[in-house]
């Protein structure tokens, strides 16, 4: 059990105790439909609702509102926990890009015509809506074809 929970059980048991049960005691002792009460007198009453022969009302009402504050404290702490994840959850979509839909991308050239009509490189269009990034390399098939002096070997192999 956590301290969080603990403390709403003694908050509880200590309304339950000092205030619920007192409050019953006088309410019981009160006037009902017109007809005249007990009550004579409001603190020899109150006094009275913590005496030894009221104990076994005093404890029950102490557990019921015990337990009532320890329903209370999980239903906080729950809350407080659902309201943390959303945050996080809301965080993280932040930081989330992604790249959907239909591009359209040139078909020589490769590059990719934005929202707005502008032609983009499809690296630059990529990092832009994506958390990708490039590095640029040469495949071996390219480098027989744009070198073929250096890579005349590997460009006939890949072909």
């Amino acid at each position: 059990m956590s301290n969080i929970n603990i403390n709403w059980l003694i908050i509880g048991a200590a309304f339950g105790y000092l205030v619920f049960h007192p409050l019953v005691h006088i309410i019981s002792l009160a006037h009902f439909f017109g007809e005249p009460g007990v009550t004579t007198n409001f603190l020899s009453d109150i006094q009275r609702a913590f005496s030894i022969s009221m104990l076994p009302w005093s404890m029950a009402f102490m557990i019921l509102a015990a337990l009532i504050g320890l329903s209370w404290g999980k239903i906080k702490q729950a809350d407080e926990e659902k309201s943390k994840a959303i945050e996080e959850l809301q965080h993280a979509l932040k930081r989330v890009k992604t790249l959907s839909g239909m591009l359209p991308i040139c078909a020589s050239c490769k590059n990719i015509r934005d929202d707005r009509g502008y032609w983009n490189k499809i690296e630059a269009y990529i990092e832009k809506h994506s958390e990708a990034e490039f590095s640029h390399g040469i495949c071996p098939e390219c480098a027989g074809k744009l070198y073929p002096e250096y890579f005349s070997d590997i460009g006939s192999s890949v072909e």
